[in-house]
């Protein structure tokens, strides 16, 4: 499999588990009806979210605090402008 990138979100600084975080064999859960929108896989305590169209795409990683207030501002619309 070829290496795939990861991007850190938690905090200012990117934990060094997370960089360290390996995603092979990862289950990663879409959306029923977006197959190829993002894709979600909750490894070791950490959130990987890629998109889903692209299995070799960067993949970012979340811990639970980021996850939290990622999920927030998109029910608030945060990102409705990026679409």
């Amino acid at each position: 499999m070829t290496q795939t990138e990861v991007f850190a979100v938690s905090g200012s600084t990117p934990a060094p588990k997370a960089k360290g975080l390996n995603l092979d064999g990862a289950q990663w859960f879409a959306a029923p009806s977006a197959q190829d929108g993002p894709r979600v896989a909750f490894v070791d305590g950490f959130i990987a979210l890629r998109n889903g169209a692209d299995g070799e795409s960067p993949v970012l990683i979340f811990d639970q605090d980021e996850w939290r207030a990622f999920q927030s501002g998109v029910r608030r619309g945060e990102f409705d402008d990026l679409t």
